[in-house]
């Protein structure tokens, strides 16, 4: 084992091994103005890596000390990986694809793995975690050694500015300057889209720009999807939709914050104990309230229930687990609000209503499964009936968010039952 100074600074030591991999990761939460160490990760293993996770004793006695995640009790009994690279519930605080790409290009001559990642990927994550080299320290954000160094710049970048750096990543002709922009705002990002972290007025925000091989403009049909999930009655961040550049950004309003408080983030994935990098599932709709239920989260079976009803009418396939997730505020853990709402080409979605039940995207094979979430007909109907008048506001909401009449034209034939829901048999 060696140490490495983890910044330009020399103050943030880091345990890296002879084979230049991190062998540990102290775990912080956001407390009461400061960040609280509650445990650590502890890594072996050169090639197939593996870790342990032990809440610390400091964290066990305190009165306010909280489980991590419903699928990491407190206790203090050590948590093997096994086998993944880390526990579950740490790859949500973890980059996915559009974050480890930033990573990947500002050092391509790091060995990546969770730890790098957790460690590199600064502290304005999803959630309440972030990660330092030693308890009596603040957490900091690993720069790997031996490399050019991409500081994060001073101050904030503009929104202009975050776009054009987020097209040249996404188009593969970034520059250093590129992700010296992103290194600060989106290495810490989930998702596979390009996004940036921003804030204004106290208020955290995430920008999410087009991408290439879009088939409309995706910021502006998303936006016209939370519009209707909002008139749906499903629980929706602030949104809005500008354009920057010639091009359409959506904004999406952290959920994840209270004003300076960060709140906890388990996805459903995690809370289902499925494999991180897993699409295609057996899983369901049902199945994610039944176990949260079980695991004491608030219930939520309703609340699935109108979602995957509303992912049927706007033909939203890419439903996959992690596009769902929970929240801990201090009345415990409930469903987040609704996030990655767009129609697909794909005919199928990810996660059925309810076991035995077909995964096509039809409000009448949902409106069969309303048993399963503890639902009788007429409270099931009520939701269709909330959901249908929602849809009656589909045009109105494509003028306001100024979807043109080609998109329009593309979204009638991929979200057809949004245009023309269908009638209920009695």
């Amino acid at each position: 084992m060696r140490l490495a100074e983890g910044g330009r600074e020399g103050v943030a030591m880091w345990r890296i091994s002879k084979e230049g991999r991190l062998d540990r990761l102290v775990v912080f939460v956001a407390g009461a103005g400061k960040a609280v160490p509650v445990g650590e990760l502890l890594f072996e293993g050169a090639d197939r890596r593996q870790s342990i996770f032990r809440y610390s004793r400091s964290w066990l006695a305190n009165d306010a000390a909280q489980a991590l995640a419903p699928t990491l009790p407190l206790r203090p009994k050590a948590v093997h990986s096994a086998p993944y690279e880390v526990p579950l519930p740490f790859h949500d605080a973890a980059p996915d694809g559009w974050g480890k790409s930033i990573l990947l290009q500002a050092y391509p001559n790091q060995r990546w793995g969770m730890a790098e990642y957790l460690a590199a990927a600064g502290n304005d994550r999803i959630g309440e975690l972030s990660f330092g080299p030693e308890p009596d320290q603040e957490p900091q954000q690993f720069i790997p050694p031996g490399q050019p160094m991409l500081d994060p710049p001073a101050g904030q970048a503009s929104l202009e500015d975050l776009l054009e750096a987020a097209m040249a990543v996404d188009e593969g002709r970034a520059q250093t300057h590129h992700l010296h922009l992103l290194f600060r705002s989106s290495a810490d990002i989930g998702g596979a889209r390009p996004k940036a972290h921003l804030s204004d007025g106290g208020r955290g925000w995430i920008a999410k720009f087009p991408a290439q091989g879009d088939g409309f403009d995706e910021p502006r049909a998303e936006a016209v999807c939370l519009d209707l999930a909002e008139a749906s009655g499903i629980d929706t961040p602030d949104h809005d939709v500008i354009r920057i550049a010639g091009r359409s950004v959506l904004l999406v309003e952290r959920f994840d914050r209270r004003g300076d408080r960060r709140l906890g983030y388990a996805s459903a994935g995690t809370m289902m104990g499925r494999p991180p990098d897993e699409y295609a599932t057996t899983i369901t709709y049902a199945d994610i309230a039944a176990v949260a239920r079980a695991a004491g989260v608030r219930p939520c079976e309703r609340e699935l229930f109108r979602r995957v009803l509303f992912n049927a009418f706007i033909h939203n396939t890419d439903d996959h687990l992690r596009n769902h997730a929970f929240l801990r505020d201090r009345q415990g853990w409930h469903l987040s609000p609704v996030f990655d709402i767009v129609p697909h080409q794909r005919g199928r979605l990810v996660l059925p209503p309810a076991p035995g039940f077909d995964p096509l995207p039809d409000p009448r094979i949902v409106m069969a499964a309303h048993v399963r979430f503890r639902l009788d007909g007429p409270s099931a109907q009520d939701i269709y009936d909330e959901v249908v008048q929602a849809m009656g506001r589909l045009d109105a909401c494509l003028d306001q968010r100024g979807v043109t009449a080609r998109d329009r034209s593309t979204l009638v034939q991929l979200m057809p039952f949004a245009f023309s829901p269908p009638p209920l048999r009695g």
